[in-house]
């Protein structure tokens, strides 16, 4: 099932994402598949001195790509696809006491 992208960003800004797969290609640096561990997402901050170890930083750009799409898998995970070398599988996050 086809997900809005903005929609997905906002639950990116709102802290509730959590990155269960990628994948990335580049011509330097081959493929890059999977992930260690499960991570939370949350937006690029404008100074990276401002950036933690152990979260996965997504930017604007990434919801907005004319070539990008999004979808609800039928494991209830989302997958964005920024272009052809670059896409992410999320969950969205167990917020407590909402359970």
């Amino acid at each position: 099932m086809t997900v809005n992208r903005g929609w997905l960003r906002r639950q990116a800004e709102r802290g509730n994402l959590v990155l269960v797969d990628a994948y990335h290609f580049d011509d330097m640096l081959g493929t890059d598949r999977g992930i260690e561990r499960e991570m939370p997402v949350a937006m690029k901050p404008a100074d990276w001195h401002d950036r933690k170890e152990g979260i996965c930083y997504v930017m604007p750009f990434d919801f907005q790509s004319k070539s990008g799409s999004a979808w609800k898998n039928p494991n209830g995970t989302f997958t964005l696809v920024v272009h052809s070398n670059c896409n992410y599988t999320f969950r969205l996050a167990e917020k407590e006491g909402l359970a």
